[in-house]
């Protein structure tokens, strides 16, 4: 609903804040929880799902088919960098804060780190993340055990980031039962990780073509890939 909202850039530190904008006049309110809890957040595609998905397309129509549907590109881009992903967690946690929406029935979603979530089913050892929570000013009695965040100065020293950091925010509106919906930036920690759409499923195509069959399963990412020998995606 809020996705087609307009994207709102911000460097830090700056004149613009959209962390305080999105408060909306005091509607909203945002909220840092070093040790969130994310079990209770819903997603629409657990890592099964995406499994179960690749290997239908796999079975029935092969790679080829697989990937010529542009539909399917972001999926299979999906599979190699949850792949990178599950393995880059391992090695130093999470990086970036989650966002995690309030939606004020009792169910959350996530703002940001959805895909991390389903990172997670494979890294049962992480029990919390850090994470912002994203709320209604109705609700600020469940939260007063939390740090309120006011300010981009204080959301980005939160996120450690770097002087001259480029945001991206999207906020809601004031009728929402929250008021950041999305937020991203850039960082040297995780760079290496973050191959382009296009680079991945070129190195999935070139991967399945080089196996005798493939059978997507949640242990497939358990061992990483050395996908560089397969299409240059990573560059550290």
């Amino acid at each position: 609903m809020y996705w087609n909202n307009p994207l709102i850039e911000a460097y830090w530190p700056g004149q613009k804040d959209p962390v305080q904008d999105s408060r909306h006049n005091g509607t909203h309110c945002l909220f840092w929880n070093p040790i969130a809890r994310f079990d209770n957040i819903s997603t629409n595609q657990r890592l099964g799902d995406l499994c179960r998905w690749a290997t239908e397309w796999l079975t029935h129509d092969g790679i080829d088919g697989f990937v010529a549907d542009p539909r399917n590109h972001y999926d299979i881009a999906n599979l190699v960098k949850l792949n990178l992903w599950i393995h880059d967690i391992r090695a130093q946690g999470i990086v970036k804060p989650w966002l995690i929406l309030d939606q004020g029935d009792g169910t959350f979603l996530a703002g940001n780190g959805d895909s991390r979530l389903r990172c997670l089913e494979r890294i049962p050892e992480i029990k919390s993340v850090p994470a912002f929570v994203s709320t209604h000013i109705s609700r600020v009695s469940q939260y007063q055990h939390l740090e309120p965040v006011i300010t981009l100065d204080q959301f980005a020293k939160l996120c450690q980031a770097q002087s001259g950091q480029l945001f991206t925010f999207r906020l809601t509106d004031p009728t929402a039962p929250f008021g950041m919906y999305w937020y991203e930036y850039n960082s040297d920690q995780t760079r290496w990780v973050t191959p382009n759409e296009s680079d991945c499923v070129q190195a999935f195509v070139a991967y399945a073509q080089a196996q005798q069959g493939i059978n997507i399963t949640p242990e497939w990412f358990d061992n990483l890939i050395d996908w560089n020998q397969y299409h240059s995606i990573v560059k550290k």
